[in-house]
């Protein structure tokens, strides 16, 4: 930080590091729900729950922040989200079609997950909010790793968790590859979303499906998926490709137009 210049809390502007504050407290709440849903809901559900995230952020950024959601992006991020169903299959599609299985969904999983979406939407909005205040994608990491500092000793005498743990040196490791991808992936997220709108940057979040379907197999060594969840990690597959094409080949539109609200 000190060699670029940059300000490891950001710019000294008390209304911009009072959002960026509201952004770390946000990527707490998005871990700790989505993680908790995870652990109540059939993960197919809990998946799919948090996975509306994208679509939330390009309608909210469509109507708050003037932003331009194009027919193209539209169509992309409906066909990320069939993917992700025809992967996870969410039992909770079964219930609002009136077919009852044996296992009821936890009320207040399917309240988490949804929390956990929303969160999200959150953070990808304020990254886009404060683009043109000279933060830094490192300072969004930064904030939400001391709101996880200062919240994680109270959630954990909240829900009375052991403190002391004497994890094994592989364990150790981990978590150390676990806290460092985390950190790079939170700061490519935020130079993703500072470069294009809100609607593209976050759609191509559902590649992260198609990378756990992947693992799962070909890592984890579990069963293989069957032919639906085949087909729906190839319509996610395809979006990044028709992305990436359409920012080669297609002529540039002005994506901004006069906000509802304004900043």
């Amino acid at each position: 930080f000190a060699r670029k210049g940059v300000a490891p809390l950001g710019p000294k502007v008390t209304s911009t590091r009072l959002i960026l504050i509201f952004r770390g407290l946000c990527g707490v709440g998005f871990m700790a729900t989505y993680y908790y849903s995870l652990a109540v809901l059939p993960m197919s559900d809990a998946v799919v729950l948090t996975y509306t995230s994208p679509v939330l952020t390009a309608l909210a950024a469509t109507l708050f922040l003037g932003e331009t959601w194009h027919s193209l992006d539209f169509l992309g991020s409906a066909l990320c989200l069939t993917g992700v169903m025809m992967i996870g299959k969410p039992p909770i599609l079964f219930h609002l079609l009136g077919q009852k299985d044996e296992a009821e969904l936890s009320p207040l999983g399917l309240l988490a997950a949804s929390t956990a979406a929303l969160c999200a939407t959150c953070v990808y909005l304020i990254i886009r909010i404060l683009k043109d205040r000279d933060v830094h994608s490192l300072v969004f990491v930064n904030y939400l790793a001391l709101a996880a500092v200062v919240t994680s000793p109270l959630l954990g005498l909240a829900f009375e968790e052991r403190w002391l743990r004497r994890p094994s040196p592989w364990a150790l490791t981990l978590l150390f590859l676990l806290a460092s991808l985390a950190s790079l992936g939170e700061t490519l997220l935020a130079v993703g979303l500072k470069m294009e709108t809100a609607a593209k940057a976050t759609s191509m979040n559902y590649l992260q499906v198609v990378f756990a379907f992947f693992f799962q197999g070909d890592v984890l060594g579990e069963a293989a998926s069957d032919s639906l969840s085949q087909l729906g990690a190839a319509m996610i597959s395809a979006w990044g490709v028709v992305a990436l094409a359409k920012e080669t080949w297609a002529p540039e539109v002005d994506e901004k137009e006069e906000p509802l609200l304004k900043r």
